[in-house]
Protein backbone atom coordinates (compact mmCIF):
# COMPACT_ATOMS: atom_id res chain seq x y z
CA UNK A 1 0.00 0.00 0.00
CA UNK A 2 1.45 3.35 -1.04
CA UNK A 3 0.93 6.66 0.69
CA UNK A 4 2.59 8.71 -2.04
CA UNK A 5 -0.68 10.23 -3.15
CA UNK A 6 -1.34 11.88 0.19
CA UNK A 7 -1.21 15.70 -0.02
CA UNK A 8 1.78 17.65 1.23
CA UNK A 9 1.86 18.60 4.85
CA UNK A 10 0.19 21.76 6.00
CA UNK A 11 2.20 24.56 7.48
CA UNK A 12 0.36 25.41 10.72
CA UNK A 13 1.02 28.81 12.16
CA UNK A 14 0.90 29.39 15.88
CA UNK A 15 0.36 33.01 16.93
CA UNK A 16 3.31 34.43 18.80
CA UNK A 17 2.96 34.59 22.53
CA UNK A 18 4.88 36.73 24.96
CA UNK A 19 7.02 34.16 26.76
CA UNK A 20 7.45 36.57 29.66
CA UNK A 21 3.80 36.30 30.73
CA UNK A 22 2.95 33.24 32.85
CA UNK A 23 -0.39 31.47 32.69
CA UNK A 24 -2.26 33.43 35.38
CA UNK A 25 -5.36 31.26 35.02
CA UNK A 26 -3.69 28.13 36.40
CA UNK A 27 -4.23 27.07 40.04
CA UNK A 28 -0.47 26.71 40.53
CA UNK A 29 0.25 30.36 39.70
CA UNK A 30 -2.67 31.54 41.85
CA UNK A 31 -1.47 29.47 44.82
CA UNK A 32 2.10 30.76 44.52
CA UNK A 33 0.86 34.36 44.28
CA UNK A 34 -1.36 33.93 47.36
CA UNK A 35 1.51 32.43 49.37
CA UNK A 36 3.78 35.32 48.42
CA UNK A 37 1.04 37.77 49.40
CA UNK A 38 0.60 36.06 52.78
CA UNK A 39 4.36 36.33 53.26
CA UNK A 40 4.12 40.09 52.75
CA UNK A 41 1.21 40.24 55.23
CA UNK A 42 3.28 38.36 57.81
CA UNK A 43 6.19 40.78 57.39
CA UNK A 44 3.88 43.76 57.89
CA UNK A 45 2.35 42.17 60.99
CA UNK A 46 5.65 41.44 62.76
CA UNK A 47 7.27 44.74 61.81
CA UNK A 48 8.50 46.75 64.86
CA UNK A 49 6.51 49.75 66.01
CA UNK A 50 3.07 48.18 65.52
CA UNK A 51 0.76 49.43 68.25
CA UNK A 52 -2.22 47.12 67.74
CA UNK A 53 -2.40 43.40 68.43
CA UNK A 54 -0.16 41.57 65.96
CA UNK A 55 -2.60 38.69 65.41
CA UNK A 56 -5.39 41.12 64.60
CA UNK A 57 -3.09 43.01 62.26
CA UNK A 58 -2.01 39.76 60.61
CA UNK A 59 -5.65 38.76 60.03
CA UNK A 60 -6.74 42.08 58.55
CA UNK A 61 -3.57 42.43 56.47
CA UNK A 62 -3.88 38.88 55.14
CA UNK A 63 -7.54 39.53 54.23
CA UNK A 64 -6.52 42.75 52.49
CA UNK A 65 -3.63 41.16 50.56
CA UNK A 66 -5.69 38.13 49.55
CA UNK A 67 -8.34 40.31 47.91
CA UNK A 68 -5.68 42.37 46.11
CA UNK A 69 -4.04 39.18 44.82
CA UNK A 70 -7.34 37.65 43.70
CA UNK A 71 -8.49 40.78 41.85
CA UNK A 72 -5.08 41.39 40.25
CA UNK A 73 -4.73 37.77 39.16
CA UNK A 74 -8.32 37.68 37.87
CA UNK A 75 -7.81 40.81 35.76
CA UNK A 76 -4.50 39.49 34.39
CA UNK A 77 -6.19 36.20 33.55
CA UNK A 78 -9.00 37.96 31.70
CA UNK A 79 -6.62 40.25 29.82
CA UNK A 80 -3.97 37.63 29.12
CA UNK A 81 -4.48 37.53 25.34
CA UNK A 82 -4.15 41.30 24.75
CA UNK A 83 -1.28 41.51 27.25
CA UNK A 84 0.59 38.81 25.32
CA UNK A 85 0.83 41.18 22.35
CA UNK A 86 2.64 43.89 24.34
CA UNK A 87 6.38 44.38 24.46
CA UNK A 88 8.10 43.64 27.76
CA UNK A 89 8.25 47.26 29.09
CA UNK A 90 4.57 47.88 28.31
CA UNK A 91 3.69 44.49 29.79
CA UNK A 92 5.43 45.22 33.08
CA UNK A 93 3.87 48.69 33.20
CA UNK A 94 0.43 47.21 32.60
CA UNK A 95 0.89 44.63 35.37
CA UNK A 96 1.98 47.35 37.81
CA UNK A 97 -0.97 49.55 36.86
CA UNK A 98 -3.41 46.69 37.47
CA UNK A 99 -1.79 45.98 40.85
CA UNK A 100 -2.03 49.63 41.94
CA UNK A 101 -5.64 49.89 40.75
CA UNK A 102 -6.62 46.75 42.68
CA UNK A 103 -4.80 48.03 45.77
CA UNK A 104 -6.59 51.39 45.54
CA UNK A 105 -10.01 49.76 45.19
CA UNK A 106 -9.51 47.40 48.14
CA UNK A 107 -8.02 50.23 50.24
CA UNK A 108 -11.13 52.39 49.85
CA UNK A 109 -13.51 49.49 50.51
CA UNK A 110 -11.48 48.25 53.49
CA UNK A 111 -11.25 51.70 55.08
CA UNK A 112 -14.98 52.31 54.84
CA UNK A 113 -15.91 48.80 56.01
CA UNK A 114 -13.54 48.76 58.97
CA UNK A 115 -14.57 52.20 60.19
CA UNK A 116 -18.23 51.13 60.13
CA UNK A 117 -17.29 48.10 62.25
CA UNK A 118 -15.74 50.33 64.91
CA UNK A 119 -12.12 50.52 63.81
CA UNK A 120 -10.40 53.68 65.02
CA UNK A 121 -8.06 54.72 62.18
CA UNK A 122 -4.87 56.64 62.91
CA UNK A 123 -4.87 58.27 59.49
CA UNK A 124 -7.31 59.66 56.97
CA UNK A 125 -8.67 57.66 54.06
CA UNK A 126 -6.35 59.47 51.65
CA UNK A 127 -3.30 58.75 53.80
CA UNK A 128 -4.41 55.12 54.18
CA UNK A 129 -4.78 54.85 50.40
CA UNK A 130 -1.38 56.42 49.67
CA UNK A 131 0.28 54.28 52.35
CA UNK A 132 -1.03 51.07 50.77
CA UNK A 133 -0.20 52.27 47.27
CA UNK A 134 3.39 52.91 48.35
CA UNK A 135 3.66 49.40 49.82
CA UNK A 136 2.18 47.91 46.61
CA UNK A 137 4.60 49.96 44.50
CA UNK A 138 7.64 48.72 46.45
CA UNK A 139 6.50 45.09 46.60
CA UNK A 140 5.45 45.15 42.92
CA UNK A 141 8.76 46.73 41.89
CA UNK A 142 10.71 44.05 43.75
CA UNK A 143 8.55 41.37 42.18
CA UNK A 144 9.12 42.76 38.69
CA UNK A 145 12.87 42.92 39.28
CA UNK A 146 12.99 39.28 40.44
CA UNK A 147 10.70 38.30 37.59
CA UNK A 148 12.96 40.06 35.05
CA UNK A 149 15.95 38.05 36.30
CA UNK A 150 13.95 34.84 36.04
CA UNK A 151 12.73 35.72 32.55
CA UNK A 152 16.26 36.50 31.37
CA UNK A 153 17.43 33.10 32.63
CA UNK A 154 14.45 31.40 31.00
CA UNK A 155 15.28 33.00 27.65
CA UNK A 156 18.85 31.71 27.84
CA UNK A 157 17.69 28.20 28.74
CA UNK A 158 15.10 28.26 25.96
CA UNK A 159 17.68 29.38 23.40
CA UNK A 160 20.04 26.61 24.51
CA UNK A 161 17.25 24.01 24.34
CA UNK A 162 16.22 25.25 20.89
CA UNK A 163 19.80 24.82 19.66
CA UNK A 164 19.85 21.27 21.05
CA UNK A 165 16.56 20.48 19.32
CA UNK A 166 17.88 21.83 16.01
CA UNK A 167 20.81 19.46 16.37
CA UNK A 168 18.35 16.65 17.10
CA UNK A 169 16.43 17.41 13.89
CA UNK A 170 19.67 17.26 11.92
CA UNK A 171 20.39 13.85 13.41
CA UNK A 172 16.91 12.34 12.98
CA UNK A 173 16.51 12.95 9.25
CA UNK A 174 19.77 11.30 8.03
CA UNK A 175 19.12 8.35 10.36
CA UNK A 176 15.65 7.90 8.91
CA UNK A 177 16.97 8.34 5.36
CA UNK A 178 19.66 5.68 5.75
CA UNK A 179 17.19 3.13 7.11
CA UNK A 180 14.76 3.84 4.28
CA UNK A 181 17.45 3.61 1.58
CA UNK A 182 18.50 0.24 2.97
CA UNK A 183 14.88 -0.88 2.64
CA UNK A 184 14.70 0.24 -0.99
CA UNK A 185 18.05 -1.38 -1.80
CA UNK A 186 16.86 -4.69 -0.38
CA UNK A 187 13.63 -4.56 -2.41
CA UNK A 188 15.30 -3.79 -5.75
CA UNK A 189 16.62 -7.32 -6.14
CA UNK A 190 13.57 -9.20 -4.85
CA UNK A 191 10.60 -7.06 -5.94
CA UNK A 192 11.27 -4.10 -8.29
CA UNK A 193 7.61 -2.94 -8.18
CA UNK A 194 7.67 -2.93 -4.42
CA UNK A 195 10.92 -0.98 -4.55
CA UNK A 196 9.27 1.60 -6.80
CA UNK A 197 6.35 1.94 -4.39
CA UNK A 198 8.77 2.25 -1.47
CA UNK A 199 10.65 5.02 -3.26
CA UNK A 200 7.38 6.89 -3.74
CA UNK A 201 6.59 6.46 -0.05
CA UNK A 202 10.06 7.69 0.85
CA UNK A 203 9.66 10.72 -1.42
CA UNK A 204 6.32 11.48 0.19
CA UNK A 205 7.80 11.22 3.69
CA UNK A 206 10.64 13.64 2.94
CA UNK A 207 8.37 16.01 1.06
CA UNK A 208 6.36 16.17 4.28
CA UNK A 209 9.37 16.41 6.61
CA UNK A 210 11.66 18.75 4.70
CA UNK A 211 9.03 21.31 3.64
CA UNK A 212 7.59 21.83 7.11
CA UNK A 213 8.85 24.09 9.86
CA UNK A 214 9.49 23.18 13.46
CA UNK A 215 5.76 22.77 14.10
CA UNK A 216 3.48 20.09 12.71
CA UNK A 217 -0.03 18.84 13.55
CA UNK A 218 -1.22 15.61 15.10
CA UNK A 219 -2.94 14.44 11.90
CA UNK A 220 0.19 15.19 9.85
CA UNK A 221 2.39 13.36 12.34
CA UNK A 222 0.08 10.32 12.14
CA UNK A 223 0.19 10.41 8.34
CA UNK A 224 3.99 10.63 8.44
CA UNK A 225 4.09 7.66 10.83
CA UNK A 226 1.83 5.67 8.49
CA UNK A 227 4.20 6.31 5.61
CA UNK A 228 7.17 5.30 7.71
CA UNK A 229 5.52 2.05 8.87
CA UNK A 230 4.56 1.30 5.27
CA UNK A 231 8.25 1.47 4.38
CA UNK A 232 9.12 -0.83 7.27
CA UNK A 233 6.42 -3.30 6.23
CA UNK A 234 8.08 -3.54 2.80
CA UNK A 235 11.35 -4.40 4.55
CA UNK A 236 10.10 -6.76 7.27
CA UNK A 237 7.18 -8.33 5.44
CA UNK A 238 5.03 -10.64 7.59
CA UNK A 239 7.23 -10.03 10.63
CA UNK A 240 5.59 -6.62 11.11
CA UNK A 241 1.83 -6.22 11.68
CA UNK A 242 0.48 -2.70 12.23
CA UNK A 243 -2.91 -2.13 13.88
CA UNK A 244 -4.25 1.43 13.77
CA UNK A 245 -7.19 2.42 15.99
CA UNK A 246 -8.12 5.99 15.05
CA UNK A 247 -11.26 8.02 15.87
CA UNK A 248 -14.01 8.14 13.27
CA UNK A 249 -14.33 11.90 13.68
CA UNK A 250 -11.59 14.16 12.27
CA UNK A 251 -8.72 14.83 14.62
CA UNK A 252 -8.52 18.34 16.12
CA UNK A 253 -5.78 20.55 14.62
CA UNK A 254 -3.40 20.18 17.55
CA UNK A 255 0.01 21.67 16.86
CA UNK A 256 3.01 19.66 18.04
CA UNK A 257 6.76 19.44 17.40
CA UNK A 258 7.63 17.95 14.04
CA UNK A 259 8.92 14.34 14.03
CA UNK A 260 7.53 13.56 17.47
CA UNK A 261 5.64 10.36 16.55
CA UNK A 262 7.83 8.80 13.87
CA UNK A 263 10.76 8.20 16.28
CA UNK A 264 8.35 6.37 18.62
CA UNK A 265 7.30 4.12 15.73
CA UNK A 266 10.96 3.63 14.84
CA UNK A 267 11.74 2.52 18.40
CA UNK A 268 8.84 0.05 18.31
CA UNK A 269 10.13 -1.43 15.06
CA UNK A 270 13.75 -1.52 16.17
CA UNK A 271 13.24 -2.95 19.67
CA UNK A 272 10.33 -5.30 18.90
CA UNK A 273 9.68 -6.21 15.26
CA UNK A 274 13.35 -6.52 14.28
CA UNK A 275 14.10 -8.70 17.32
CA UNK A 276 10.99 -10.89 17.25
CA UNK A 277 11.30 -14.33 15.58
CA UNK A 278 7.51 -14.39 15.06
CA UNK A 279 5.11 -11.80 13.59
CA UNK A 280 5.10 -8.73 15.81
CA UNK A 281 2.05 -6.49 16.16
CA UNK A 282 2.51 -2.77 16.79
CA UNK A 283 -0.77 -1.26 17.94
CA UNK A 284 -1.38 2.50 17.73
CA UNK A 285 -4.55 3.90 19.31
CA UNK A 286 -5.67 7.53 19.41
CA UNK A 287 -8.17 8.49 22.12
CA UNK A 288 -9.94 11.86 22.17
CA UNK A 289 -10.83 13.20 25.60
CA UNK A 290 -12.52 16.38 26.80
CA UNK A 291 -9.29 18.21 27.64
CA UNK A 292 -6.57 16.13 25.98
CA UNK A 293 -5.85 13.60 23.26
CA UNK A 294 -3.88 10.45 24.06
CA UNK A 295 -1.85 8.32 21.70
CA UNK A 296 -0.96 4.79 22.83
CA UNK A 297 1.77 2.77 21.10
CA UNK A 298 2.09 -0.86 22.18
CA UNK A 299 4.44 -3.61 21.06
CA UNK A 300 5.57 -6.95 22.55
CA UNK A 301 8.33 -6.69 25.12
CA UNK A 302 11.13 -8.66 23.49
CA UNK A 303 14.14 -7.71 25.59
CA UNK A 304 13.63 -5.48 28.62
CA UNK A 305 17.39 -4.90 28.88
CA UNK A 306 17.48 -3.24 25.46
CA UNK A 307 14.67 -0.70 25.58
CA UNK A 308 14.91 2.71 23.85
CA UNK A 309 17.10 4.92 26.02
CA UNK A 310 19.69 7.58 25.41
CA UNK A 311 22.65 6.48 23.34
CA UNK A 312 23.04 4.24 20.32
CA UNK A 313 21.16 4.93 17.11
CA UNK A 314 17.74 4.92 18.74
CA UNK A 315 15.97 8.22 19.35
CA UNK A 316 15.93 9.00 23.07
CA UNK A 317 12.52 9.29 24.66
CA UNK A 318 13.90 12.08 26.83
CA UNK A 319 14.70 14.14 23.73
CA UNK A 320 11.06 13.93 22.67
CA UNK A 321 9.96 14.88 26.19
CA UNK A 322 12.22 17.94 26.01
CA UNK A 323 10.64 19.00 22.70
CA UNK A 324 7.14 18.62 24.13
CA UNK A 325 8.11 20.55 27.28
CA UNK A 326 9.50 23.40 25.20
CA UNK A 327 6.16 23.72 23.39
CA UNK A 328 3.55 22.77 26.01
CA UNK A 329 5.28 23.06 29.37
CA UNK A 330 3.87 20.56 31.87
CA UNK A 331 0.56 20.23 30.01
CA UNK A 332 1.90 17.45 27.76
CA UNK A 333 3.48 14.18 28.87
CA UNK A 334 5.26 11.16 27.44
CA UNK A 335 5.42 8.00 29.52
CA UNK A 336 6.79 4.58 28.69
CA UNK A 337 7.00 1.27 30.51
CA UNK A 338 6.10 -2.41 30.67
CA UNK A 339 2.44 -3.41 31.12
CA UNK A 340 1.47 -7.11 31.05
CA UNK A 341 4.26 -8.18 28.73
CA UNK A 342 3.76 -5.19 26.42
CA UNK A 343 5.91 -2.12 26.09
CA UNK A 344 3.57 0.89 26.08
CA UNK A 345 4.30 4.49 25.20
CA UNK A 346 1.59 7.01 26.10
CA UNK A 347 1.68 10.50 24.63
CA UNK A 348 -0.79 13.07 26.02
CA UNK A 349 -1.34 16.42 24.28
CA UNK A 350 -3.57 19.22 25.62
CA UNK A 351 -6.52 20.40 23.57
CA UNK A 352 -6.43 23.97 24.91
CA UNK A 353 -3.94 26.01 22.94
CA UNK A 354 -1.51 25.55 20.08
CA UNK A 355 -4.29 25.05 17.61
CA UNK A 356 -6.36 22.75 19.80
CA UNK A 357 -9.98 23.05 20.75
CA UNK A 358 -11.29 23.93 24.13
Amino acid sequence: MSFADLPPRAHPHTPPRNAALPAFCTPRVLLITLLLGLGVALLLAIAPGVAEDRWVRLGTTAWFVAWVVLITTGVLCGLQKPLCRLSLPWLLGGVMSILLAATGLISVLAYQSLTQLGWNPFESQTEFLLHNQAIALVVGGMGIWIFSLHWSKTRRVTAQTKAELDALHARIRPHFLFNSLNTVAALIETDPKAAEAAVLDLASVFRAALHAGDVSTLSDEIALSQRYLALEQWRLGERLVVAWVLPITPLPPIAMPILSLQPLMENAVRYAAERSPTPCTIRIECVLGKSAVSLLIENPLIDAAKLPVAGGNGISLQNIRDRLTLMFGDRASLRAGEIEGQYRVKLVLPLDGHGGVA
